[in-house]
């Protein structure tokens, strides 16, 4: 036998029979010792050192290879944690013992372990946090969860609180009694402050830091809730400003931007605490007042928002005058849920915007009425544009010094079944909702055509007077319209002639003003209608290119009174004429009644009129019949 056959081999050896046993067990002591310090404090090297002292006393001095193994093993373990930025805890259900590694300690800003137990760690834990971290704890440990998770405020060695998710899971014995948790904790704080921005973001107005309407509605829920249980009242107080828009489009929008922050930090300072102040959106405010005693101080309150807001504001250089609409609405008296109270709130702000502005009102049952009758005649409205439910009836205009005709005026009419509804009920409501601008193109094109086929009745070519709307002139292409209806029908635009409003004078400089001039520049004639009644300035007067100038009936029927004196109140009819004249403006009277008020605008020079004394309006047959036949007086 060699020397190197006589040597015993390590694989070969195996204890006796008798101790095989007890060196199985004891090496798998080991083992599990080697494990449970591995598992017990990843972060520490005193884990391995257990391990390393295991081995030896229980036989593993020939595993050099298994302590190289499980040194590996747990630097790799230590890498991916670090990497992970986690930091790991274990609990003792039972003894309430807490361990913590270094890398939770370090999250916190702590540089050694003062947490011996659960009941320190809770001193950490911030008090709004506490039940539902101790609620999570007891679910998993009752079965109830897979597993633990939690997001929960710590107090740090700074004294701020930072957010931190913790994760974990608990080892049961056969009862399934859990006796040890372990897991990971990892510091979600700048997560947890982009979610709070982003949520911020979502309630509130970018540019004013007010609620929005998403907010407005949470509370207004909570308060109406409250308000029913209690048998309180609550107020909703919308505000809109009057002149906004003309600063807005003057000035420019971001001179607007900064007049809409300084005015809600005005309207702030009228809040008070629990009440919540709203930016609706553009120029429109909200103010949610949960808990008022009543109605009078509720009224108090928004005249008292009103006035904050009658002090001029100094916006970049300029002082501005932005007075507001208020509108009131209160539950339970207006309205028992929230979009009710809302709707009621914005019908009284237009009602206080149609009064004017500068005032408050509060919601009544008539202005439901209103609403309602407005939403029905705007039904059908629309029902009369897709069907061409209108009419035209013309109305003569004569000379007023030779009772010569010169021509019409086309006059809006509508049937709606077997009903006449008259222009005063239904023009408002087309202005209001922008139907005007569809029914103004059809009342163009008809009237134009009949003028078209009105050529050859007399040896002169008559004149169409048509009412223009402003919102006509906003889609920008009036003129091409205009002079596309004249080409088609074969009528020279010089017999046309387009009757604009007096509220078109507020703004002489608008792009309108360009269209006023181009049309004028084709031959159309222009009419100021219903002179004297609105914003008449003589300054804005001469810059614009009108050829005639209306003057209003009120005027007209004042000329005499009810014994048929003169009266003084046509003392202005005069003075218009005079000044009509002096910038070689033709003059027209409408609502010419009686034969005293003919002689009298005759004698006063007044160049054409028209009225029910020389003829009403009518249907184009009965038009020429009456006026064309004869061929004209």
């Amino acid at each position: 036998m060699s020397m190197q056959a006589a040597q015993p081999r390590t694989a070969d050896w195996s204890p006796p029979a008798a101790g095989r046993g007890v060196a199985l067990r004891l090496t798998g002591l080991a083992a599990a010792l080697s494990l449970l310090a591995l598992l017990w404090w990843q972060e520490s090297p005193w884990p391995l050192l257990v391990a390393l002292a295991a081995l030896i006393l229980y036989g593993g001095v020939g595993t050099v290879g298994q302590l190289r193994r499980l040194r590996a093993t747990q630097r790799a373990y230590q890498l991916a944690m670090q990497a992970a930025h986690d930091g790991f805890w274990e609990w003792n259900p039972v003894s309430k013992r807490l361990a913590v590694g270094p890398r939770l300690l370090e999250i916190l800003g702590y540089s050694q372990n003062f947490l011996p137990d659960t009941h320190a760690w809770l001193e950490l834990v911030h008090p709004d946090d506490r039940a539902h971290y101790n609620r999570t704890v007891a679910e998993h440990l009752k079965g109830r969860t897979p597993f633990f998770y939690c997001e929960y405020r710590v107090r740090s060695h700074s004294g701020e609180y930072r957010w931190i998710a913790s994760r974990g899971i608990a080892v049961r014995d056969a009862r399934g009694v859990a006796y040890q948790m372990a897991g990971s904790v990892t510091d979600v704080t700048e997560r947890k402050r982009h979610e709070e921005q982003i949520a911020h973001l979502a309630r509130h107005d970018q540019l004013t830091g007010l609620s929005n309407r998403f907010l407005l509605a949470e509370r207004l829920d909570e308060a109406l809730a409250a308000a029913r249980s209690a048998g309180g009242c609550v107020a909703l107080i919308f505000i809109d400003l009057d002149r906004f828009k003309d600063i807005n489009d003057s000035l420019g929008h971001r001179l607007g931007d900064h007049l809409l922050q300084a005015v809600a930090g005005r309207l702030a300072g009228g809040v008070r605490a629990g009440e919540t102040l709203v930016r609706q959106g553009g120029d429109e405010f909200i103010a949610l007042l949960p808990d008022v005693t009543g109605r009078e101080a509720a009224e108090a309150r928004a005249q008292a928002l009103l006035e904050l807001l009658e002090t001029p504001f100094l916006v970049d250089g300029n002082h501005l005058h932005v007075g507001a609409s208020v509108g009131l609405s209160l539950f339970p008296d207006d309205g028992d849920d929230a979009e009710q109270l809302l709707r009621n709130a914005d019908t009284a702000m237009y009602a206080a915007k149609r009064d004017g502005g500068g005032t408050v009102r509060r919601h009544t049952p008539a202005m439901k009425e209103r609403v309602l009758h407005r939403a029905s005649m705007e039904a059908r409205l629309r029902r009369a544009i897709e069907q061409e439910a209108f009419a035209l009836h013309y109305q003569p205009q004569f000379e007023t010094a030779t009772g010569r005709l010169l021509g019409a005026e086309a006059l809006l009419r509508w049937r709606d079944g077997e009903e006449w509804i008259p222009p005063d009920r239904f023009i408002p409501v087309a202005e209001e909702t922008g139907l005007i601008v569809p029914i103004g193109d059809w009342v163009l094109e008809n009237a134009v055509a009949c003028l078209g086929r009105w050529r050859g009745a007399l040896p002169r070519p008559l004149r169409m007077a048509i009412n223009l709307s402003p919102r006509q002139f906003w889609s920008g292409d009036l003129t091409s319209r205009v002079l596309a209806a004249a080409e088609r029908h074969g009528v020279d635009p010089g017999q046309l002639e387009l009757e604009i409003t007096e509220s078109m004078l507020l703004r002489a400089e608008g792009e309108h003003v360009a269209v006023l001039r181009a049309l004028r520049g084709r031959g159309v004639r222009l009419a100021l209608d219903d002179f004297g009644t609105g914003y008449s300035s003589l300054s804005y007067l001469h810059r614009l290119p009108f050829t005639s100038l209306k003057i209003d009936r009120s005027f007209v029927g004042a000329l005499f009174d009810e014994d048929g004196n003169y009266s003084e109140g046509g003392a202005l009819i005069p003075a218009i004429v005079a000044m009509a004249h002096s910038l070689e403006l033709e003059v027209v009277a409408e609502g010419v009644e009686t034969s005293a008020q003919l002689v009298l605008l005759r004698d006063l020079g007044v160049d054409l009129h028209q009225g029910f004394f020389s003829g009403r309006p009518a249907a184009e047959a009965d038009f020429v019949r009456r006026f064309l036949a004869a061929g004209g007086r």
